[in-house]
């Protein structure tokens, strides 16, 4: 696992540039130790670096993306009769597809997390 690869995903992914992402390498770092936290005792990380960094990134553009629909700016343009609104939920949406599709390609390696209440009435 490499921080500075972690932060260069999360860079293409989010648009930002290396200066801008400085304020969110947090979300990169706290990826990075969420996905940790759940590897299955006895993997080799060597072996699923490239995977892991990814999965990392794609968790921290999610965060990214939740943090950013709390920033109260609204992200529309208009010109005249012409207007161009920016829809946060459809890259929220994406965002968390491609963290899903992340996680799914390390489901070999991680502990399974879910809870699931069951009532039986």
């Amino acid at each position: 696992m490499n921080i500075e690869e972690i932060i260069r995903i999360f860079c293409r992914l989010s648009g930002l540039d290396c200066e801008e992402a400085v304020d969110f390498r947090f979300m990169c770092d706290t990826a990075l130790s969420y996905i940790l936290s759940r590897i299955k005792a006895g993997t080799d990380i060597k072996c699923y670096g490239g995977r892991i960094n990814f999965a990392a990134a794609a968790l921290a553009y999610y965060r990214y993306v939740l943090w950013s629909l709390t920033d109260g700016v609204v992200n529309e343009v208009k010109v005249g009769d012409i207007s161009v609104k920016h829809e946060k939920i459809s890259e929220l949406n994406a965002a968390d597809k491609l963290c899903r599709e992340a996680f799914s390609d390390l489901k070999d390696i991680l502990t399974n997390d879910d809870f699931v209440f069951n009532s039986f009435n």
